[in-house]
């Protein structure tokens, strides 16, 4: 199971300001959490390209072995210091979530 998050940067953050705190603060924040990092089998942040003209900066990209273990991070004590440091650099009403199952793969051209 994955969670894809399209997010958008805090107001008055630059860009670049927001891609050092996803990658230096919170990426390390959920990898070295217990109950966070240990819940997930990959984390992936995905910065929007800088000529990228979406209303999205990044987009992040969770992947559970199954939804118990996304429900069981969510349930964590340390969940409340994942959402509280969202709030340190996402814009919280801006979050759009989508829950995937493995992808339907169409096109592979990796070795």
């Amino acid at each position: 199971m994955r969670l894809v998050a399209f997010v958008r940067r805090r107001e008055g953050m630059s860009r670049e300001e927001f891609l050092r705190y996803w990658h230096e603060r919170h990426g390390p924040l959920i990898r070295d959490t217990p109950g966070l990092g240990d819940r997930l089998l990959r984390y992936e942040q995905l910065p929007a390209r800088e000529d990228d003209r979406s209303e999205w900066d990044g987009v992040a990209v969770q992947k559970f072995a199954s939804w118990d273990d996304f429900v069981a991070m969510l349930e964590s004590p340390a969940a409340e210091a994942m959402r509280a440091d969202e709030a340190n650099f996402i814009d919280p009403h801006s979050i759009r979530v989508v829950f995937t199952d493995d992808p339907v793969v169409v096109v592979d051209r990796n070795p």
